[in-house]
């Protein structure tokens, strides 16, 4: 092998080398924020020539602190340029932003960067609909995460067949519906919802509990909430629901331990909520107005905890009323119970007699037979004794 050719071998297992050595940097950005690619060199008095590409095509140029190839949304820090530092600022990035970069400084590439982009779970919601349908939902999220549903106690996977839509909306962000059927015995089971980002850099959950209670009108009611062990500071909120409408109750916040009221009919109790029972005392309840669903939700970190409670109450009109009619249906039951025994009296005492006559009838016929053998043989014996008078 000639010298010439060994060399170039030498060289190109060289480049290789230094290829190899290459830093590579992964980097999340978050949309609509601005993201730092890092990119350090060794300054030297020289020029400098600063080029960053993504995807092998050219974004940005800079030579000799003169920006020759750039647009609005990437940037270097020029103060910094001569501190040996190239990083490239994106700004305001979105789902477009994502891919493999390259810094290369004076010919010579010194970082490669990968940049992924999430859009995080902001916020997580779980209600349920008339027709008995359970729904768990996010929005703006990317890229689409994973939803996952369990309940406590534990019920067999198959029993939770959810079904599960995910969108792209407005610069292609996500939003994310699971729907889940109620079960049967709905009210012994909490429902728990996970929405997991596709990374698994952050996890939110949101349960649902249902209760009902049947009260009195005019009677004071409490409906039970209490906040999670697990859910150290949370915020409260009170809602009543009746004919599609929902009205604001009252709202409550563990960290500054203030509540605010929207409605006269229901407070809290201050000292109960210091130790996580938030439960809503309902002041003299109307029936026709306060009949419907109360729902109870509490927001943490990450968290949101629902229990709804379908409330009816029974008006003193309609419990007198009820009264009323019990009482007059015992009236009818007794007279009916009573002609009942009259009857039956009757109907022993016509029998009795009807015996008592047909054994009186028995005796005076047994009596009259008994007198007509009697008058028999007397007959008898007068007829044989007339002959023998005559003779003589």
């Amino acid at each position: 092998m000639s010298r010439t050719l060994y060399g170039a071998y030498v060289v190109l297992w060289i480049f290789s080398l230094v290829e190899c050595k290459v830093p590579e940097v992964r980097v999340t950005c978050i949309v609509s924020e601005d993201c730092i690619l890092p990119c350090s060199f060794t300054p030297n008095n020289g020029d400098v020539n600063i080029k960053w590409y993504k995807q092998d095509a050219l974004i940005l140029s800079i030579q000799s602190a003169e920006q020759r190839l750039s647009n609005d949304q990437v940037r270097l820090f020029s103060d910094n340029v001569s501190k040996g530092n190239a990083s490239l600022l994106m700004k305001q990035v979105d789902t477009r932003s994502k891919g493999r970069y390259k810094c290369v400084v004076n010919n010579v590439t010194e970082t490669y960067v990968i940049a992924t982009v999430e859009a995080p779970i902001s916020a997580i919601f779980i209600n349920t609909d008339p027709s008995g349908l359970i729904r768990c939902s996010t929005k703006d999220v990317y890229p689409a995460p994973q939803v996952q549903w369990s309940t406590k106690p534990s019920l067999p996977p198959a029993a939770l067949q959810a079904i599960t839509h995910m969108a792209p909306g407005g610069k292609g962000l996500f939003t994310v519906e699971s729907v889940l059927k109620q079960q049967n015995n709905s009210l012994d089971h909490i429902y728990v919802c996970n929405i997991t980002s596709k990374y698994g850099t952050q996890t939110w959950t949101a349960s649902l509990k249902l209760q009902e209670i049947s009260s009195s009108e005019g009677q004071d009611l409490i409906i039970p909430c209490r906040a999670p062990k697990d859910l150290q500071s949370f915020s409260l909120v009170w809602t009543f629901t009746t004919v599609n409408k929902t009205t604001d109750v009252l709202e409550y916040d563990s960290r500054t331990h203030k509540s605010s009221r929207s409605w006269d009919h229901g407070e809290l109790e201050e000292e109960n909520a210091l130790k996580g029972d938030v439960s809503l005392n309902l002041q003299k309840p109307v029936g026709s107005e306060h009949s419907g669903i109360y729902t109870c939700a509490l927001s943490g970190a990450k968290t949101r905890h629902l229990i709804q409670t379908r409330v009816v109450f029974t008006s003193k009109q309609g419990k007198d009323f009820l009264k009323y009619n019990l009482w007059m249906l015992g009236i009818v039951a007794g007279l009916i119970a009573l002609l009942a025994i009259t009857l039956v009296i009757k109907k022993y005492r016509a029998k009795s007699k009807r015996n008592q006559e047909k054994a009186e009838q028995d005796a005076e016929m047994q009596s009259l037979n008994s007198a007509k053998t009697l008058e028999e043989p007397e007959a008898g014996s007068k007829l044989m004794t007339e002959p023998s008078g005559s003779h003589s």
